[in-house]
């Protein structure tokens, strides 16, 4: 009876942990509902590209990982784990002469949050970005030609993220005690576009997240929605922007010694396109400095593998990625990060990353040995004293 007791509090722990999120999830359906009316155009296709090396390197399977600088694209709520200070600039290279830059800011803020449960995180973030050059050409009255490049587009896009730990509880369901972590995310953001350095258009848009860990079992569960907002007009055309919902899971294990590897699957939603996408990645981290990343994403128009490395030295890191899909597509990115290790805000939680050290047996003790006692040693006997004759002292 009391088994049954504590598997029914164990299941009623863990759904009231789950209603939360469940919940919103509920309240996003009409708005997803709302954009996913069919296949259509879209406008600033910047917003679709997967930024980050680590990310790409994974086939941009992150909605569930995100823990540091780079949450911002994919899952802001990801903002709350962070427990330094970060600084990262990207470039990616692109088909001939499109390129892209990111550059982002991240910090635990000194305070606690709206929930009072933790220090939240906080982050500014920019993408600059060139879609390559158009070359115009005008025949004259005279017959001749004259021609002029020009930007064929260029977009910049501004970020403000905060993320925060909304939930943390203990509870055992089936013999295991988990500890269950919950963080909700927000980002406002403005984008501005420029068609043929001509026509300017610009639009506000909103990201919101949900990130639900496990750090003693390595699970994480991500759910996000991206680019939520109105559209973006060019003279007096309105199209949408690429809004996505996106749904992950991670597991995350070490292996042997200071090695751990991180399994990670997504699957996307493009709600004005009608486009489906499913990710997975996998990364190996190495002794605490290397890391090496595989992935796969399976896109309408750009399916692929993807690979990545990355190098760590106490605060600093370089990441490198590249996509290997077809020629256009065939992209390549390289980030570096530094993280103000000697400005801690607040206290790190280890995630399980590397194996713990288990604990030595306690070794037997041993008996004591017996105290050596010294021999004592022979007292020395006293001689006795002879006794004076009295005779003397009389002749005296």
């Amino acid at each position: 009876m009391k088994r049954k007791q504590t598997k029914a509090a164990g299941a009623a722990a863990v759904l009231r942990a789950a209603a939360f999120p469940l919940a919103s999830a509920l309240l996003l359906l009409p708005a997803a509902a709302l954009f996913a009316g069919g296949p259509g155009t879209t406008s600033v296709q910047v917003l679709k590209t997967d930024i980050g090396p680590r990310a790409m390197g994974m086939g941009g399977s992150y909605v569930s990982v995100a823990d540091d600088i780079y949450s911002v694209n994919y899952n802001p709520a990801g903002l709350g784990r962070l427990f330094l200070p970060e600084v990262s600039a990207m470039y990616l290279s692109g088909f001939e002469d499109t390129g892209l830059q990111f550059l982002g800011y991240g910090m635990p803020l000194p305070f606690k949050g709206l929930i009072g449960l933790d220090k939240p995180g906080i982050a500014f973030s920019a993408i600059f970005s060139q879609a390559g050059d158009f070359t115009y050409r005008r025949i004259n009255a005279d017959g001749s030609v004259s021609s002029r490049s020009m930007d064929a587009e260029s977009t910049k896009v501004f970020a403000l993220s905060y993320g925060e730990r909304v939930y943390s509880a203990e509870m055992k369901l089936e013999g295991l005690e988990l500890q269950i972590d919950q963080y909700l995310g927000l980002s406002a953001k403005y984008v501005k576009s420029e068609l043929l350095g001509t026509y300017e258009a610009s639009a506000a848009a909103f990201d919101a997240g949900w990130l639900m860990v496990e750090p003693r079992l390595g699970l994480s569960f991500g759910v996000s929605m991206s680019n939520y907002g109105g559209g973006i007009a060019y003279v007096k055309e309105t199209y949408s922007l690429p809004s996505v919902m996106r749904l992950g899971a991670s597991w995350q294990r070490p292996t042997i010694m200071d090695q751990s590897i991180l399994l990670s699957v997504e699957y996307d939603m493009y709600m004005n396109e009608g486009i489906k996408n499913l990710r997975g990645g996998m990364e190996y981290h190495f002794q605490k400095i290397f890391n090496a990343r595989l992935g796969y994403k399976a896109v309408d128009d750009n399916n692929g593998l993807t690979m990545g490395v990355g190098v760590r030295h106490e605060g600093f890191a370089l990441d490198l990625a590249m996509a290997v899909s077809n020629e256009v597509y065939n992209t390549s990115q390289v980030a570096f990060t530094y993280k103000f290790t000697g400005w801690r805000i607040r206290d790190y939680k280890k995630n399980v990353q590397y194996r713990s050290q288990e604990e030595e047996p306690a070794k037997p003790k041993k008996a004591a040995k017996p105290e050596k006692k010294e021999p004592a040693k022979p007292k020395k006997q006293q001689q006795p004293t002879q006794k004076k004759d009295t005779d003397f002292f009389m002749l005296y």
